[in-house]
């Protein structure tokens, strides 16, 4: 998907079947562990390509999910005191420090989740990192609920 980009042509393309298959009614799925490229599996992650996708289509909302909460104040397998940050206005030094270094059971952790979100807030576009376990919470996320961590989108007055 990242060579499309790179191609005017090819990128409306691209952005018109998005547009197509969501005016149909469907939810794709886009997934950077392509089965013909070798080279997507060492230089990219899904994180990053969902903020790719969400400024492609020019989303209201990209959410990801995980499998914590959201983004903590430290790690909370280690810090049983860690608290959940709520709501990021800027993404800064500090947010990055506390992303760290790749999660557990994924390569990528919080800190691709990170730089994901500072490619779609600086599109305008707001962000949510959220727990996967309940994927029902989603509807609370659309009724206006606040789950896991709200990352405020550049131009966004709001939150």
């Amino acid at each position: 998907i990242y060579d499309a980009l790179e191609n005017k042509e090819k990128k409306m393309r691209l952005t018109n079947t998005f547009n197509q298959l969501i005016e149909y009614g469907v939810i794709p799925v886009v997934n950077e562990n392509d089965s013909v490229s070798s080279e997507e599996l060492l230089n990219g992650d899904n994180d990053c390509l969902s903020a790719t996708v969400a400024e492609l289509i020019d989303a209201d909302l990209l959410v990801m999910l995980t499998d914590t909460d959201g983004l903590y104040d430290s790690n909370p397998s280690e810090n049983p005191d860690a608290k959940l940050i709520p709501v990021v206005k800027e993404i800064t030094p500090e947010i990055e420090a506390v992303a760290g270094g790749a999660g557990e059971k994924g390569t990528g952790g919080f800190q691709t989740k990170i730089k994901a979100a500072e490619i779609a807030t600086s599109d305008g576009i707001p962000v949510i990192i959220m727990n996967g376990e309940k994927p029902t919470d989603l509807y609370k996320v659309l009724s206006g609920e606040s789950i896991g961590t709200y990352f405020k989108a550049k131009g966004d007055k709001n939150a």
